[in-house]
């Protein structure tokens, strides 16, 4: 990762309460993809020390609000083979001590690395580092095989939950409904192009299954945060909601309006 894109992350993990060093922020706080920030953060985690234990901090406090589903989905379609590892460490380096483990579900579908070596580039570049990191790696690391030294957790470089779900509305949707699928359903319409076109294209974005999506929506329809439309109705006026019915409802060609993330 170059140090722009490197930049670009270290600014979204700021906005989301992480206390890096930089400009003052915005007033009001600027959406955050937070799935996709993840699979960022892994590509760069190795070129900077210190990216990995504050967001390790960062989920060890706010872990309820990832939305796992769709985190398993994008793991799978857009963060490279090689930094699988690097995210398995940093997620289990942040579900110590937790119980039950909070990532265990998407932990379980990555990966050690191939190769044992230092996780930091800095210390992969230096003799006398790699032998000092392999000498002194953490269990957790050797098990990835990406060798680090732990170290506490930095949890008062975080800000307090308040700051963050007033800045952020939707991370209090977010934390209310645990990270389930009904929070990759919702991050999927605001975030992944194209996903409300279909149940089935909402499916493979969420990452859950036809059925687990279909419930997932009756709920959120129900709670005014989204709306199905006919086939052919086009979002904004002359919209046709999905009139509500005692039996089964087919929901074919039913295109999903996003109303409200927070």
């Amino acid at each position: 990762m170059n140090p722009e894109q490197l930049d670009d992350v270290v600014e979204s993990w700021r906005e989301l309460g992480i206390g890096f060093v930089g400009a003052p922020l915005p007033a009001r706080g600027a959406p955050v993809d937070l799935e996709r920030l993840i699979i960022r953060t892994a590509a760069g985690a190795a070129d900077m020390a210190r990216l990995f234990g504050m967001t390790a901090a960062w989920f060890h406090v706010y872990g309820d609000v990832v939305a796992k589903h769709r985190l398993r989905r994008l793991i799978r379609d857009e963060l490279a083979p090689e930094f699988h590892p690097v995210l398995g460490l940093l997620l289990d380096t942040a579900q110590q001590g937790q119980h039950p483990q909070e990532f265990r579900t998407v932990i379980a579908e990555m990966r050690p690395a191939k190769v044992a070596r230092p996780l930091f580039a800095v210390e992969r570049r230096s003799v006398a580092l790699s032998a000092r990191v392999q000498r002194m790696a953490s269990p957790v690391s050797r098990r990835w095989r990406l060798w680090r030294v732990d170290a506490p957790l930095k949890l008062k470089a975080l800000h307090a939950s308040q700051w963050l779900m007033e800045r952020h509305p939707d991370f209090v949707v977010r934390a209310d409904m645990r990270g389930d699928l009904r929070v990759s359903v919702l991050a999927s319409l605001r975030f992944d192009e194209g996903a409300g076109q279909s149940e089935l294209a909402l499916a493979r974005a969420a990452g859950g299954s036809r059925a687990q999506v279909r419930n997932a929506l009756d709920n959120l329809e129900m709670t005014g945060r989204i709306r199905r439309l006919g086939a052919g109705a086009r979002a904004g006026a002359g919209d046709r909601p999905v009139e509500p019915s005692a039996g089964p409802r087919n929901h074919n060609g039913t295109r999903i309006e996003l109303l409200r993330f927070g």
